[in-house]
């Protein structure tokens, strides 16, 4: 069977689909991605091949950087902001510019399937078009219905275009839906109907904990600051602790200038290789790092910025594996009180340690991809 995956040019949309597609490769079936351009060369540095399908990196950012710049400091309440944001970029921008290259590129290659995550709004559209059946592989927890519904006003011209009636929910819930995140997180469930697929996110991986304690600090690939690192430095190095920072592979570690002696600041390090030695993690809260965290027991201490973050951050704090520091109160003694806390307070462990059981007890991406499309004949 010929399996297209679909994504935006984003770690945080990408990744999330890595394991499934890497299984359903593995029993036999043709795999590839279709993505912009400019984001090619990542995705074949995980081993796939690639269909050219949207806008270029560059060019998206230019037209988006002034609504998230606006949203980070507005006034607006979190829910409202990643309805304005989801919208603005997934469905505004991103949906038009993709939707023609895909509808091509998934005919020429004579997709049999397309498994999307749940922002690649030209998926759905495309697979309805062409007839093919749609799986939507979340990336964390469910994008809320009033995303999803203010997307859906956007994209409905397209789909009229198309000849279609247009979906009340932008059709992300057009196929079957696979479910990374954990229940206990989730506090919106699908549409009535919709078969659901629960998917372990990843494997936890082996490491052990040492003293003094290790605090991982990670703001993802998109709300990297290097002010907003040199404030968490400031609140974490006083601890008694280890730190160790991850700045993505578009800052330079010296623009952080002078750390710390229990610090180091590299570009990247695999999560996988972090996370089974910490102890603390202090993060934006994308929904990759607050998974990656849950899955391997770490609590989690959140400075938000935008996007799915302060929902994420809300679950897990809700859940007791972690605590919110909002935009407004994100200064040094506050995020070094924090971290304190959750240090010292064994019940943070143990609800993430709680969370890491339930995660790893959910259905392997092989079994998944088996119920989804069997083995290759």
């Amino acid at each position: 069977m010929r399996v297209l995956f679909s994504t935006t040019a984003a770690d945080g949309h990408f990744v999330p689909l890595l394991p499934l597609a890497s299984a359903v490769r593995a029993a036999g079936h043709e795999v590839v991605f279709a993505t912009a351009s400019s984001y090619a060369a990542r995705v074949r540095r995980e081993g796939f091949e690639t269909l050219p399908a949207g806008i270029d990196l560059d060019e998206l950012e230019r037209r988006f950087a002034p609504t998230r710049e606006e949203l980070r400091t507005s006034d607006l309440p979190p829910a409202d902001r990643r309805a304005r944001a989801f919208s603005g970029r997934f469905a505004a921008i991103e949906a038009p510019e993709k939707h023609d290259d895909l509808f091509a590129v998934a005919g020429a290659w004579r997709a049999e399937a397309i498994v999307h995550e749940p922002a690649d709004l030209a998926a759905p559209l495309v697979g309805a078009r062409l007839g093919v059946p749609t799986v939507q592989q979340s990336f964390g927890r469910t994008i809320p219905s009033s995303a999803l519904r203010a997307a859906a006003e956007i994209v409905a011209p397209l789909w009229t275009g198309a000849g279609l009636e247009p979906d009340a929910l932008a059709g992300v819930y057009r196929g079957v839906l696979v479910d990374i995140c954990p229940p206990s997180l989730q506090d919106e469930i699908p549409p009535a109907g919709v078969t659901v697929h629960h998917m372990r996110p990843l494997d936890r991986g082996r490491g052990r904990r040492g003293e003094p304690p290790l605090v991982y600090v990670t703001l993802g690939t998109v709300f990297n600051r290097p002010a907003l690192f040199r404030e968490l430095l400031e609140a974490i190095a006083p601890l008694a602790c280890r730190v160790l920072v991850t700045v993505g592979e578009t800052v330079d570690p010296d623009v952080l200038g002078p750390v710390p002696a229990n610090t180091d600041v590299v570009r990247y390090v695999p999560q996988r290789e972090i996370l089974p030695r910490a102890s603390v993690v202090v993060s934006h809260g994308g929904s990759g790092s607050t998974l990656g965290a849950l899955a391997h027991g770490c609590p989690i201490v959140f400075v938000p910025q935008g996007a799915d973050q302060f929902e994420n951050a809300t679950a897990t704090a809700t859940a007791g594996a972690g605590i919110v520091v909002m935009p407004e109160r994100q200064e040094p003694p506050i995020v070094r009180e924090a971290v304190r806390t959750v240090l010292l307070e064994p019940s943070y462990t143990e609800r993430a340690e709680a969370i890491a059981r339930e995660i790893a007890a959910l259905p392997s991406p092989a079994q998944v991809a088996d119920s989804l499309f069997g083995a290759s004949g």
